[in-house]
């Protein structure tokens, strides 16, 4: 008998198959000269003598497309239900790993607590009274964004409870988070979108502590595509996630067949290694992987080992040691490491208790909401109000990564007027325009063309000239504001050299849509309803890719 789904939890029978304990104490192999610790990785998972229904479907999506050798079984997907990638796609998302099909289902079931339900209940008047204070000048959110509140905080919860595992550091795992809502392994999750997530970019975490020893590998499936160009590799520190180190993919040292291992521990690393330098506040490594052809670009592959270190602890379990002052005490005294690593880890954490450590993580997000919405609204160098519809020339922005330049800002446009940016990319060799509400994640940008890359958009003598409206102009280079009439905007620049030549320029606009014509450039190009379909149809398959092989 199956079950009816929701958003994260698992279509199976009645009687569930026992499921392994991603958080049980990882196995300490005795090895010269330190202990090493054997964790599970996503692309050598142990599977359990009892599969849940999601890993069962993993593995038969993997025999399917030959990664498995195939045996007998009645539950076949019938091709037709599944994604047909491009030629340079692989016919399995490298995102669908046994970790993340874990972590999904134990984060369903921690955003179902009481604590999370509570901390919903306060995250949600923080982030309207911040949205009222900082969109003052144009009345507050309006009804539009009112709706999509309750949203926005049922994304952040389950952000945080992605959090709340990866923060066990002793037990590292691989974890895509800040990802919209999908379907895939009999399995519906709910978004974890926050902050002005991008479109294009598959955000992938993992916890880690000063007291161990880490070895990160992974592979790029192309290294003549941009992506390892677009990837980094960022250290954060405390639970606010302030960015210590970061190792672009131009850095990255990488083999010839795309293979590539970083090294992670307190100690320097060795000239010419690939090595993360853990801080005493170190908590998670943020990895993001641009894709900017959605059809023709894959994430790359991910694992992380923790190789010594002192044994798993209910300390750590519970985020220890990303507590401020006490998290960096511990790791800093070998005593201290020593005896909160008497106290084992629960077998099975119950969703009262991840619940309690989660809602701690989200009252964190009133303050960096504020912060977040104020990218868009608050000139930097004044600290005064901005104008609605005003995109300046980027810059650096503390809130964002150190290796982009960020240009954010505001729209209040009628249904009958566009926002016409002006857009020189520079030295940058990737950029995305994308609409985010005032909550500041996005909407569905898989069926809407709510964002636009370089990629995606056609330039005219290399300047993009892009349009903004909630009603579709007809120019090729639209980018929908999925209905809103009120949003934020911020477009990200990456790739840029050191010290680059050409620095990126933006200008805008707003015209009503009678007038665009006499606005836009020689040459633009004008698409019909039916080339705007195939548009999003070829959008769609792309977004899908990341999912294959079980079409969103």
């Amino acid at each position: 008998m199956t079950a009816q789904t929701n958003r994260g939890t698992t279509a199976a029978s009645e009687t569930k198959p026992a499921q392994p304990d991603p958080t049980a104490p990882a196995t300490v192999v005795a090895v010269d000269p330190a202990p090493t610790v054997a964790t599970k990785t996503p692309t050598d998972p142990v599977p359990p003598p009892q599969p849940s229904a999601p890993l069962a479907m993993l593995a038969l999506a993997h025999r399917e497309n030959g990664n498995f050798p195939a045996a007998a079984t009645a539950n076949t997907i019938a091709p037709t239900s599944l994604v047909q990638p491009a030629p340079s796609i692989a016919a399995v998302s490298p995102l669908g790993t046994t970790q993340q099909l874990a972590a999904e289902q134990i984060a369903a079931g921690t955003v179902d607590s009481l604590p999370v339900q509570l901390a919903k209940l306060i995250l949600r008047f923080g982030f309207l009274n911040a949205a009222q204070q900082q969109f003052n000048l144009v009345g507050g959110p309006d009804q539009e964004n009112l709706a999509q509140l309750n949203g926005a905080v049922d994304e952040y919860a389950m952000g945080a409870a992605f959090q709340q595992q990866l923060l066990n550091s002793m037990d590292p795992t691989v974890v895509m988070q800040v990802a919209p809502p999908h379907t895939w392994y009999g399995q519906d999750v709910d978004g974890s979108r926050i902050l002005y997530d991008n479109p294009d970019t598959v955000y992938r975490f993992m916890g880690v502590n000063k007291t161990s020893t880490y070895v990160i590998t992974g592979r790029f499936a192309n290294l003549t595509d941009g992506v390892r160009e677009n990837t980094n590799f960022s250290l954060l520190t405390g639970l606010q996630g302030n960015t210590a180190q970061n190792i672009s993919g131009r850095d990255l040292v990488v083999n010839p067949d795309g293979t590539f291992t970083i090294t992670v521990s307190a100690a320097p690393g060795a000239p010419g290694e690939n090595h993360i330098q853990l801080t005493s506040d170190s908590t998670l490594i943020a990895t993001r992987n641009t894709l900017s052809d959605w059809a023709d670009q894959e994430a790359m592959t991910l694992s992380i080992q923790r190789v010594s270190g002192p044994p798993n602890s209910l300390f750590s379990q519970l985020g220890g040691f990303a507590l401020p002052v006490i998290g960096p005490l511990v790791a800093n005294t070998p005593l201290l490491t020593t005896l909160v690593s008497l106290i084992p880890p629960l077998a099975d954490p119950p969703p009262l208790l991840r619940g309690l450590v989660t809602a701690g993580i989200m009252l964190l997000g009133i303050q960096r909401e504020a912060q977040y919405m104020a990218v868009a609204t608050t000139d930097p160098t004044t600290g005064e109000r901005m104008q609605p519809n005003v995109l300046k020339n980027p810059t650096r922005n503390a809130e964002f990564l150190a290796t982009q330049l960020q240009s954010a800002g505001y729209f209040q446009l009628a249904d009958d007027q566009a926002l016409v940016l002006t857009i020189n990319p520079g030295d940058a060799t990737y950029f995305v325009v994308p609409v985010t509400n005032d909550w500041t994640i996005t909407d569905n940008y898989w069926d809407q063309q709510t964002s636009l890359n370089n990629v995606q958009a056609k330039a005219i003598d290399g300047v993009y000239t892009i349009v903004i409206s909630p009603t579709d102009p007809g120019v090729g280079n639209w980018v929908s504001t999925g209905g809103l009439n009120q949003g934020t905007i911020s477009i990200r620049f990456q790739d840029l050299p050191l010290d680059p030549a050409h620095l990126p320029t933006v200008q805008s606009q707003v015209v009503p849509l009678s007038q665009l014509a006499g606005v836009l450039p020689p040459g633009t190009i004008y698409v019909t309803p039916a080339e705007r379909a195939a548009q999003l149809a070829a959008r769609k398959a792309g977004f899908d890719n990341r999912f294959a092989p079980y079409p969103q």
